[in-house]
């Protein structure tokens, strides 16, 4: 089988858009971290276990390291679940577990300038 420009720059644009829509997503999740607002429901465990690490009771890491963390154990949670029927390609799940960790981290400290103590 050939592959042909056309599939390479299809690929190639398919990964940027990719990467593009999980740095907004990871904005849209500091934004709300930071706003008081709360967390999504995805980000709401790890930003449980951040808040705890400020204040002692579990390792200080980031809500980006926490959501890795998280990752990894779902997807260790599907391959108990699946066995047989897990396909090995579902592994990437981890690498963008980890890419979207990274983002959110990069996200909060963007966003760590700016003043959230009213409403406006």
């Amino acid at each position: 089988m050939k592959i042909t420009k056309d599939q390479v720059i299809g690929f190639i644009w398919q990964h940027i858009l990719l990467l593009l829509s999980m740095f907004f997503m990871t904005l849209g999740v500091a934004l709300c971290v930071r706003s008081n607002l709360g967390s999504g429901v995805i980000s709401s465990i790890p930003m449980s276990f951040t808040l705890a690490g400020e204040a002692g009771i579990t390792p200080g890491w980031t809500i980006g390291g926490y959501t890795n963390i998280m990752n990894v154990i779902l997807v260790i949670a599907q391959i108990l679940i699946l066995r047989r029927r897990f396909e090995p390609v579902q592994l990437f799940q981890l690498l963008i577990g980890f890419v979207f960790g990274c983002f959110l981290d990069i996200n909060m400290w963007l966003t760590s300038y700016l003043p959230y103590n009213t409403l406006i």
